[in-house]
């Protein structure tokens, strides 16, 4: 009777101390400890589901869309978790717009577990804001989320060498027609030593303007291999 007491007891303070720990899921406020979302929530959140293997875009089946074919995205390779649709967006929303800084550990955790079983590259390369931009923000979202998955899979980032050296405005608030002459020389890559195998991570992609002027000077300073590894990615073809 004693022994059971004090093992009730100690449950008791177990589950006080679990709670002190724990914060409230951003879906459901319910006690989380590991994750800023619940794991009964995570399991509900829009996993991408069949899409072309080139640029993501969700299709009836895991083949090369007809853009693709047309050679419109230039990138070898992406990589979404979920398609763009609530609550992905308000989550995206709150850590881009929101100073929730701290939802790129949990972006980048659930993307390292999936991963971490193909073949990885051998340098992570984050989409830039512009100056301006960041000192706006604070912070740039996608080297937040480089950052973390370069802890989390043990490959470099480089912070550095991609520069964004026009103030765009937002793709999303623009018309399809202009968004590919809108970053136009948006980009410039300093001369350096890449390796052949490398993976631009941005937030969400949506109709691949801006990968592929990144692309496109990785090609010309020789890298072979271009992934792009983002959050999400959205549901309607480009």
């Amino acid at each position: 009777m004693a022994m059971n007491a004090f093992s009730k007891l100690t449950h008791q303070i177990a589950r006080l101390y679990s709670n002190l720990l724990s914060v409230p899921c951003l879906l459901c406020a319910s006690p989380c400890t590991t994750h800023a979302v619940c794991n009964e929530c995570i399991a509900e959140l829009p996993i991408l589901g069949s899409h072309c293997p080139r640029c993501a875009t969700p299709i009836s089946a895991n083949l090369t869309c007809g853009h693709c074919l047309n050679n419109r995205h230039k990138q070898d390779k992406t990589f979404s978790l979920f398609s763009y649709q609530t609550p992905i967006d308000r989550l995206i929303g709150d850590f881009k717009y929101h100073d929730s800084v701290y939802l790129s550990a949990f972006f980048s955790s659930l993307m390292a577990e999936q991963l971490n079983q193909s073949i990885l590259p051998k340098l992570l390369m984050p989409i830039p804001l512009h100056p301006k931009r960041l000192k706006q923000r604070g912070y740039n979202q996608s080297l937040e989320l480089a950052k973390n998955l370069s802890n989390q899979l043990a490959i470099p980032t480089d912070k550095y060498n991609l520069i964004r050296n026009r103030d765009t405005p937002p793709q999303i608030s623009l018309p399809y027609d202009q968004r590919k002459r809108n970053l136009r020389n948006a980009f410039t890559l300093k001369p350096c030593n890449l390796p052949d195998h490398i993976a631009l991570i941005d937030d969400v992609l949506t109709t691949g303007h801006t990968a592929n002027a990144a692309v496109k000077l990785l090609r010309q300073q020789g890298v072979i291999t271009i992934e792009l590894w983002t959050i999400a990615r959205t549901i309607s073809h480009d």
